[in-house]
């Protein structure tokens, strides 16, 4: 028989007991509705995978097609489209030499089709000294092209030009457009449609033009046909 005071003392025990039991439970329900609560909060858009400094890279037969260089990769769509931040340089290239220089903000690569699209300060640098500026740049590989659907700038030997929806077929090696450009130079400006650019011979077309030319120009041509 225990006394008086043991029983007191076993008493206390067993509330002590009860009491870090249930502490322990609360514990553990707290623990694990945070983390449904986590896996709710989750966003269902968010990146499957990030890979920072990485590199996305296209061939055709051994032969490199394109190269991005970039900062952070992230993988989404069930590894349907790769979006990178931070684009280091994008390189195009023809019969396995880089042709094109690409730098910009962001580029996003589906690879259902193996075409990238580039946002953010675009600049496109041609391996004959051609500059583009653009705020956006797709790549079309079927046409091996480089489409710029918004406004361009583009400052080549001695020139400066200024249009919309221009195409870059690395290829050839040409630029072209149908829509209105203004074409500056030094002796004066001329404006017209369906611009077609050699980038190896600084060679052009350009369809219903219009001239606005400087008066030293004017000048110089009027003493040549003294």
């Amino acid at each position: 028989m225990l006394t008086t005071g043991w029983r007191r003392i076993v008493a206390g025990l067993l509330i002590v007991i009860a009491a870090a039991a249930a502490t322990v439970l609360v514990v553990r329900l707290v623990q694990q509705r945070s983390g449904d609560d986590a896996v709710e909060r989750r966003d269902p858009g968010a990146p499957a995978v990030s890979i920072r400094e990485s590199t996305v890279e296209h061939s055709r037969g051994g032969t490199p097609q394109w190269r991005l260089n970039i900062e952070e990769v992230q993988i989404t769509g069930g590894g349907r489209a790769v979006a990178a931040s931070g684009l280091k340089e994008g390189l195009v290239y023809q019969g396995g030499k880089p042709v094109v220089r690409i730098s910009a903000g962001k580029a996003t690569y589906q690879t259902s089709d193996r075409s990238f699209d580039i946002t953010g300060g675009v600049r496109v640098v041609s391996q004959r000294g051609a500059i583009i500026t653009t705020p956006r740049v797709q790549w079309v590989p079927d046409a091996q092209t480089l489409h710029c659907p918004g406004e361009v700038t583009m400052r080549s030997e001695g020139m400066t030009l200024r249009t919309e929806n221009l195409d870059v077929v690395v290829p050839e090696e040409i630029v072209r457009t149908t829509s209105r450009v203004r074409l500056r130079t030094d002796q004066g400006e001329l404006t017209g449609r369906n611009l077609v650019y050699s980038l190896q011979t600084h060679a052009y077309t350009l369809d219903s033009i219009q001239a606005v030319f400087t008066v030293d120009a004017v000048r110089e041509e009027l003493g040549r046909l003294r």
